[in-house]
C-alpha cells in the first residue's frame, strides 16, 4: 500500500553500490526504514543529496505487512537546511542532533507533537542568527520533555544534587551513582523549562555547558536506552 507522508530524515545507510537504507521519521506512522533501490542511477528520482540528515521530504512510501522494509518510491525535498550545511556551528549541532535522534526514536505509531517539535527545531537552527552555542542543551531537554523523560521533581535550595539515575533532585550528594553538583544542577533546572525557541536567552561558560552536556547524555543513556553517542565530541570541539 502506498503512504504519502512528510518526513525527517534521520540516517541513511548505504547498501552496496547503488542501493541504501533510510531511516525517516514520519508524522503519520512514526519511525519508518525504507529501502532504496538504485539510488544514484540516472533513472532514479532520488538522490542522495536530498536524504541528508535533518532533511525535510515528501515521500511516497510502500508499506506492506509482509515486508520488513518499507520502500521508498519517490521523494521531494520540502526543505532543506542549506544555512546548516554551510555553517560549522549549525552543522556540528545537526550532526549531534541526527545521531540522538536515531539512537532515541524507536516508535511506530503516530507522535505528531514530537515530530513537529523537531520540525520546528529544525527550521529554527537553519534560520536562526543567534548564536546556537547552547542549542543541542535546550533541544535535549526539550526531546525528554516530549519522551516523558525529565527528572521527577525541580531543582531548589534544599534539593541541589541531580541523580542521575533516579532521575530526582535530592538534598544529599549521592554516593555511588552519576549526578550533577548543585551549580550544574541549578543550571540545567533553569533551561529545563525554556521553549527551544529561547535557546539563546542564557550564556554558559564553557566549563559549565561541557559538565551539562555530559550529565545529560549519561541521563539520555539510562532513561531513554540508548547507546553511548559520538558526535558531542566534535560539538566540544567546535563550543
Amino acid at each position: 500500500m502506498f503512504h504519502s507522508v512528510e518526513a525527517i530524515v534521520l540516517h541513511l545507510i548505504p547498501h552496496k553500490e547503488h542501493n541504501a537504507i533510510v531511516k525517516l521519521f514520519t508524522n503519520e506512522s512514526g519511525l519508518v526504514s525504507c529501502w532504496i533501490n538504485s539510488l544514484h542511477s540516472k533513472s532514479s528520482g532520488i538522490r542522495s543529496a536530498g536524504l541528508q540528515p535533518l532533511t525535510i521530504v515528501n515521500a511516497i512510501v510502500d508499506q506492506r505487512e509482509i515486508k520488513q522494509l518499507s520502500t521508498l518510491k519517490e521523494m521531494q525535498i520540502s526543505f532543506y537546511p542549506a544555512k546548516i550545511s554551510t555553517d560549522i556551528e549549525k552543522s556540528a549541532v545537526a550532526i549531534f542532533i541526527s545521531e540522538l535522534l536515531s539512537h532515541c526514536i524507536k516508535q511506530t505509531e503516530t507522535d505528531k507533537t514530537l515530530y513537529y517539535f523537531i520540525r520546528e527545531s529544525i527550521v529554527l537552527l537553519n534560520d536562526t542568527n543567534e548564536k546556537c552555542t547552547n542549542f543541542h542543551i535546550v533541544f535535549m531537554l526539550n526531546l525528554l520533555n516530549h519522551l516523558g523523560l525529565l527528572p521527577k521533581n525541580s531543582f531548589s535550595a534544599e534539593t541541589p544534587y541531580l541523580n542521575l539515575e533516579e532521575g530526582t533532585y535530592q538534598e544529599k550528594k549521592p554516593m555511588y551513582t552519576s549526578f550533577l553538583h548543585p551549580a550544574e544542577s541549578e543550571c540545567l533546572g533553569k533551561l529545563s523549562v525554556l521553549l527551544i525557541s529561547s535557546f539563546a536567552v542564557s550564556e554558559i561558560p564553557t566549563g559549565l555547558r561541557k559538565n551539562i552536556l555530559h550529565g545529560l547524555l549519561k541521563y539520555f543513556e539510562i532513561h531513554a536506552g540508548i547507546k553511548p553517542l559520538k558526535s558531542h565530541l566534535v560539538l566540544e570541539e567546535v563550543f
